[in-house]
């Protein structure tokens, strides 16, 4: 979760830590600091709240700080110890500085051995404990790079840390054994260490994914690489990341959050391109350079997600089993990992995460692949520790998101278990070849339909306001005239179930109101106790297959006073009317295949989020107590 950027090079360090900082912003953080070499002593500079606070206070000694050519940055989100700037990152321990993501898990023990030492902590942090360790190898005559390895070979956890020591003036030194790490030197001799690969993209597109237990070891023209266990040098080639710095700027929009929803029509085309032949005939033949036949012989399909990615994996079983009549069975990750489960014989076990980073998910393919179970990673983020790590790996082709709440990677995943779904059927010969066409050009319209909702061309992402944006003024007026909530409820049935469960954790993501999903069918067996004037349901009610039983439970909850908003077909008069606010799918979705409609209704409940984030002056790209990558258990 916390974000790390390490430099020595021959540019002033403190703009490159800063700006790399930023970049690692939608990972959530409460505190922020900088060390850095200044001459042969390291200062560090750190504070509660926002980089800016830290930027100001290292800009009043600006003379001598751009003169430094090498330093640490981190951005905390709190695990151990509150919120603060004694709990801050980077820590000093005598000639050392450190900065660290992840939990120490034998914290205690260590924090114990060296109080006994007459050490003693000026903070709350795990984090801090492992300086003192560092510092008392260095004591004992070890170099940096020998105490690196001695001491992150006694701790526990899964964590990583980039240190420095005065004794070593221009390094810096990486150590991974689980939370994600990457490196890379550009053309100059520039090195840089970060928690992401973000960062290092302003200076080369050649990224190097650490492995857990692996070292790097930067000095300005230098990066090299060594085992953790045996500290023998290995050579490590990088990846290509085809990812710009421009992809990470917000265009002219106000938020992150706003630009990437923006941006899904041209994801939806990106992700289709690289997922499928482009001349199949109008059919899903899976690209020639994806591997299908272990998905393709598979028994059952387990999918393990977590938050958003859940949710499209729920969406997923729907299409699946529909479509491919494949047994699917989704389990949360943080769940499925800890406790006793029984795989049928010949099973797969998809990972999908948008990170590709996820603790628990990443634990689960860990396990998978002990007990010689084949497994897959869906994932937007290439080299990521799961892509790595599954034996086949899907990318999503989302391009980077910054925004903390996921709305153009959850868009991409919901498409590419789609694709997947009709690409099972095509290669089973379990659908009309008939129908696979008429659902792959009812496919290919998608994008103009959406880009229809948002009033814009997504490419020509130009500068413009909230107020410009119809369909925000539309949500806007709403939400103005709902008074006084005390919460939402989401509903639907079939594909809308799990679009009012992403629904309603975008709202509560971004304005921190309370916000759940629920299927319609199971309002009488409980969640209708809480309904009254001061409740918006959220009701998702498409005519489809669903429409009647979905009508029914509207009448219901408006015969108990509540407030009804609905998402539903345009020219649907009778629920336009019984409906307090209503919100139209497109007319050009009449004659669309329904499996469709989910890419047309996730958009509008990404926006509905996002507007009620704005009205209420949250920080909808950066929400409180929440990071993008969820690096720890």
């Amino acid at each position: 979760m916390c974000g790390i950027v390490g430099f020595s090079g021959f540019r002033p360090a403190a703009e490159i830590l800063i700006q790399g900082l930023k970049y690692l912003e939608y990972r959530g953080y409460d505190s922020t600091g900088i060390a850095l070499f200044l001459g042969s002593e390291i200062q560090v500079t750190k504070s509660k709240g926002r980089i800016e606070n830290t930027e100001r206070l290292i800009l009043e000694d600006s003379e001598r700080v751009l003169k430094s050519t090498c330093g640490i940055g981190h951005t905390r989100w709190a695990t151990h110890g509150k919120p603060s700037t004694e709990n801050a990152h980077p820590h000093k321990t005598g000639h050392i500085a450190l900065v660290h993501n992840g939990i120490i898990e034998n914290d205690l023990e260590i924090r114990a051995k060296i109080l006994a030492r007459g050490y003693r902590p000026l903070s709350e942090t795990d984090s801090e404990l492992i300086g003192f360790l560092l510092f008392d190898g260095m004591e004992k005559g070890q170099s940096l790079e020998e105490a690196a390895r001695k001491v992150s070979l006694s701790l526990k956890g899964q964590w990583s840390i980039v240190i420095m020591s005065e004794r070593e003036p221009g390094k810096v030194i990486g150590v991974r054994n689980g939370s994600p790490l990457v490196a890379s030197m550009d053309a100059e001799g520039n090195v840089m260490i970060a928690s992401d690969a973000q960062p290092l993209l302003a200076f080369t597109k050649k990224i190097i994914f650490l492995e857990p237990g692996e070292i790097a070891v930067g000095t300005p023209g230098s990066l090299e690489f060594f085992d953790l266990a045996t500290g023998t040098k290995i050579d490590r080639l990088p990846i290509i990341l085809d990812w710009t710095p421009e992809r990470l700027e917000k265009n002219g929009f106000n938020h992150y959050m706003l630009k990437e929803i923006y941006e899904q029509p041209k994801v939806f085309q990106q992700t289709i391109e690289e997922l499928l032949k482009q001349d199949d005939l109008g059919l899903f033949q899976w690209n020639d350079s994806l591997t299908f036949q272990s998905i393709l012989n598979a028994t059952e399909i387990v999918l393990v997600a977590c938050g958003t990615s859940w949710h499209a994996s729920l969406l997923g079983k729907y299409w699946i089993e529909k479509i491919a009549k494949t047994p699917v069975i989704v389990e949360y990750s943080s769940e499925f990992r800890n406790r006793e489960f029984h795989l049928r014989k010949g099973a797969i076990v998809i990972a999908i995460s948008q990170s590709g980073e996820t603790a628990d998910t990443l634990s689960v393919i860990r396990e998978m692949k002990q007990q010689g179970v084949s497994t897959l990673a869906i994932t937007n983020v290439f080299g990521s520790s799961l892509a790595r790590e599954s034996d086949q790996v899907i990318y999503t082709m989302a391009g980077p998101e910054i925004g903390v709440a996921a709305t153009k990677t959850f868009f991409s995943q919901i498409l590419t278990l789609f694709l997947l779904a009709n690409s099972l059927a095509t290669r089973k010969g379990q659908a009309n070849p008939k129908d696979l066409a008429t659902t792959r050009r009812d496919l290919d319209r998608i994008p103009a339909i959406i880009n229809d909702i948002l009033g814009s061309n997504p490419d020509e992402l130009k500068a413009q306001a909230d107020g410009d944006l119809k369909i925000i003024h539309s949500m806007n007026q709403i939400l103005a005239s709902l008074g006084h909530v005390r919460g939402f409820l989401f509903t639907g049935r079939g594909y809308s179930f799990p679009l009012a469960l992403e629904g309603a954790l975008k709202l509560k993501e971004v304005s921190y109101e309370n916000a759940e999903g629920h299927p319609a069918g199971e309002l009488k067996h409980g969640p209708i106790a809480i309904l009254d004037q001061s409740i918006v349901v959220v009701a998702i009610a498409p005519q489809d297959q669903w429409y009647s039983k979905n009508r029914s439970n509207i009448e219901e909850v408006k015969a108990r006073g509540a407030k009804v908003m609905g998402i539903g077909s345009d020219g649907d008069d009778y629920l336009r009317n019984l409906c307090d606010y209503w919100i139209s799918i497109p007319f050009e979705s009449k004659d669309l295949h329904p499996d469709l409609l989910p890419f047309l209704i996730t958009p509008y409940l990404q926006l509905l989020g996002y507007a009620r984030g704005v009205q209420l002056q949250r920080d909808v790209d950066k929400p409180r107590n929440l990071a993008k990558s969820v690096t720890v258990e």
